[in-house]
């Protein structure tokens, strides 16, 4: 570190970029600092100080950086630390890094045995490899957590008792190593199983359901808006809570750096996937059980799912919420028009002003602008809801949590930030250089893990009692697959009486990004809402969509590169043609109506994928103005001729699957030119067949 002149050096900013320095196997981003000291006079003088970032870099330099032999700033080395241990998995293992690290440890105790480092008692090497190594085991305890052998942890163990004098290390390691075996042998005795299959947690679960009146089962009907919200949120709040944040990154989900890898199971997340999934599931079954119900009993729930779904906003349940949406926006509800018709005026404001929430415009702008307002907060903040009932009552229940001292935490939608780094992943390389790994890329993932850490504190804030009898019920609530849910649909509303349901703001607007649809991929089957704004994405990820090759998650990865556009999707099946590799996804090429069939962009359709949203994601791939995306229309190429898929259909159901999957993206100003085109070769057809009779 030292002082530079002004030469380069912006005015008006405390840092500036300057530049980078190239060393062997590591690349540094080189930045100006201005600083002050006071002296000894009254007056201040500024210093422009040289500031080092590792920018790219050799397994073996990013690990010595963690203890660097000189520290130019402290805060940087925090943030390197922070940040290499949150996403170290992607490119290395907990045991190369232990290595590195023991070996380091070694090299520098052996110098200063000798005398040769005497400059490095402000600064001592050792000291800080010892540091890293106690936060490593206090924070990312799941990387130590291997029972019953406890691997890494003996390894650690062994080196402090045999390396290191003060034993601080080794007495710290052996608390760990005990209380992760009195967490295990806890495990191991709690998990009690009843005779009707459920698993619980207490002896005090299994008595409630035992004396519980059997003749009197919960129902729907029977559990209350507050009940069912409240059951919900602490659910998810408990599944959040437990996800492993490095769990979400993109690399992982696709398996591409470490396959077979027990870490790109990403089992926490898989766990709030499926009960995303169940919540929407669950809304279909309960509209749809019974076909003979009328249409007011449907209304009725479909009210009552609504109300539960602004409890849930009120106790910022993110995930929940948009798990009813998506269920009451998938294909087999949403196309009953007779029904929505029947919804009161004001349950159909009170729904469109919740599926805004999730609108895909500008990025998912309102989710994202209500995150970063409530997210750490203490209370949901509904005042600007434009639905008159809705604001007077949230604010009635708000502020009663308030005069009781309830605080509520916080249960985002995972899928957001699944997204988002599944988009990271893909748009950023995993080396630069000469193979060095670039380290930029994974500062910019940990900003989004540390969102997910920050978020899981505030999910503790929930003080809810769990009612094992609602978990026992919501568990026994049988699942209905599409095609099931599909055909219940159709036999409460037949296919000819069908129509789309009453106007929900700009249906244009929800976009369908889907976008954690788009991030995994595979599950029972994917709602087709309309180009709702709760687009499916982790929606529709039940447990069995996780298969042991989640490449049908990467699928779901969302366009992040232009050959990938809209995704979402579940079960996976065989199918008559290898692009379509799921029952409910597909991946279809399409080409740019004039250009060559050479050039053209894959994307993959799910259930949930309307027309209007599929051709805005294309117009954007071919860098054509979004704004003019009505005038488009979408046609795929059949042996015999052409298929024009409906202007506001389900792409998915509209497509022939027995073909190769081409299509073409078309401006409909063509279609007179290519109608008289195709019209003359008709006629000269048949002119031949004429002249060919004769001869």
């Amino acid at each position: 570190m030292g002082s530079l002149g002004s030469h380069g050096f912006v005015q008006g900013e405390n840092s500036r970029e300057w530049g980078e320095e190239k060393e062997d196997g590591v690349i540094y981003t080189v930045s100006l600092k201005k600083v002050r000291h006071q002296t000894t006079t009254t007056s201040l003088q500024w210093e422009t100080m040289k500031l080092r970032t590792l920018k790219a870099g050799t397994v073996e330099r990013l690990v010595e950086n963690l203890a660097p032999e000189d520290v130019e700033d402290q805060d940087t080395n925090s943030m390197h630390l922070n940040v290499f241990l949150a996403t170290y998995r992607a490119f290395t293992t907990a045991d190369q890094v232990l290595d590195i690290l023991f070996r380091r440890y070694k090299e520098y105790k052996e110098c200063r045995r000798r005398g040769e480092n005497g400059k490095d008692s402000r600064h001592d090497v050792c000291r800080i490899i010892q540091s890293v190594l106690c936060i490593w085991m206090d924070i990312y305890q799941d990387d130590f957590d291997e029972p019953p052998a406890y691997r890494l942890l003996h390894r650690v163990l062994e080196f402090a008792e045999a390396q290191m004098s003060d034993g601080e290390l080794a007495r710290q390691t052996r608390h760990k190593l005990d209380r992760l075996r009195r967490s295990q042998a806890l495990k191991s005795q709690q998990k009690v199983s009843v005779p009707n299959g459920h698993h619980l947690t207490s002896s005090e679960d299994v008595l409630f359901i035992e004396n519980s009146d059997p003749d009197q089962p919960l129902d729907f009907d029977t559990i209350s808006v507050q009940t069912m919200a409240d059951q919900l949120t602490y659910m998810d709040a408990e599944l959040f809570k437990k996800v492993v944040p490095h769990h979400c990154l993109g690399s992982v989900w696709s398996r591409r750096d470490k396959k077979g890898k027990s870490t790109t199971d990403a089992p926490t997340v898989k766990a709030t996937i499926a009960q995303f999934n169940a919540v929407s599931f669950l809304v279909i079954a309960t509209i749809l059980r019974n076909t003979c119900s009328s249409t007011e009993d449907r209304v009725r729930i479909i009210e009552k799912w609504v109300d539960i779904a602004q409890e849930c906003r009120i106790l910022k349940n993110f995930s929940s919420l948009k798990a009813i949406i998506s269920g009451l926006q998938s294909n087999p509800i949403y196309r009953l028009s007779e029904t929505w018709a029947a919804v009161s005026k004001e349950k159909s404001e009170e729904y469109e002003e919740l599926c805004t929430i999730f609108s895909e415009e500008n990025n998912q702008m309102t989710w994202r602008e209500i995150l970063v307002k409530e997210g750490t907060a203490k209370y949901a903040d509904t005042s600007s809801t434009k639905v008159k009932h809705v604001r007077k009552e949230s604010a009635q229940k708000i502020q009663a949590q308030r005069l009781s001292g309830v605080m509520q935490g916080t249960v985002p939608y995972l899928g957001t930030f699944l997204t988002d780094l599944m988009m990271l992943d893909t748009a950023m390389p995993d080396t630069v250089d000469t193979n060095l790994i670039n380290f930029e890329k994974k500062k910019k993932e940990f900003e989004v893990l540390a969102q997910i850490q920050l978020l899981q504190k505030t999910a503790q804030n929930y003080n809810i009692v769990p009612e094992p009898s609602f978990k026992a019920w919501f568990d026994s609530v049988e699942h209905l697959r599409y095609e099931e849910s599909y055909r219940l649909s159709c036999e409460v509303q037949p296919l000819s009486d069908s129509m789309s349901p009453p106007a929900q703001g700009s249906r244009k607007e929800r976009s369908l990004r889907k976008r954690i649809s788009r991030l995994f991929s595979t599950s029972d089957w994917e709602t087709s809402s309309a180009n709702s704004n709760t687009s499916q994405s982790e929606d529709r990820v039940s447990e069995t969509s996780m298969p042991d090759s989640p490449d049908s998650l990467v699928p779901e990865k969302m366009s992040a590169s232009s050959s990938s556009s809209s995704l979402t999707s579940l079960e996976m099946s065989t199918s008559p043609y290898k692009n379509y590799d799921s029952s409910s996804n597909c991946v279809i090429r399409v080409s740019l109506s004039g250009e060559s069939d050479n050039i053209y962009k894959s994307v993959l359709l799910t259930h949930q994928d309307h027309t209007p949203g599929v051709i805005k994601s294309l117009m954007s791939k071919f860098n054509l103005d979004a704004e003019e995306a009505e005038e488009y229309k979408l046609v795929q190429k059949l042996p015999d001729g052409e298929l024009q898929i409906p202007d506001h259909g389900n792409c998915f159901y509209a497509i022939n699957q027995s073909v190769e999957p081409n299509f073409i993206l078309r401006k409909k100003s063509e279609e007179g030119e290519l109608h008289r085109k195709s019209k003359k070769r008709t006629t000269l057809r048949k002119l031949m067949e004429v002249v060919s009779t004769q001869t």
